[in-house]
Order: structure tokens, then sequence, then C-alpha cells
């Protein structure tokens, strides 16, 4: 059980280490953009994935 919990935390972190580097090489950039389709739909994958693993609102 411990060695799952540890796991998941681990995995976790890994996670926001990364998101986190590659929004920091982002450069900032004012104006607003659009998402291609490819981009749309993979954010709409996530999304799907995430609401139901943490049980949110499904559309």
């Amino acid at each position: 059980m411990r060695r799952r919990f540890t796991l998941a935390l681990t995995a976790s972190l890994a996670a926001v280490l990364l998101a986190s580097g590659t929004a920091a090489a982002v450069p900032v950039d004012d104006t607003p953009t659009t998402l291609t389709p490819r981009e749309q739909a993979g954010l709409d994958f996530t999304g799907q994935v995430l609401g139901s693993l943490f049980g949110g609102a499904s559309r």
C-alpha cells in the first residue's frame, strides 16, 4: 500500500516538474491565439480522461 502511494506521489511530482519546465520555456506572448484542431482534440481527450479519473462532470 505504501509503495503504491509513493509511486503515485512520485509520478505526480514528475508531471508537475515537467509541466512547469515546459511552461517556463514558452515565450510570453500577449496576442491571443486559437488552437489548431489537433491541439483542441488533445485537450478534449485529456479532459475526458481526467474527468473519468476524478469524477468530473461529463458533457
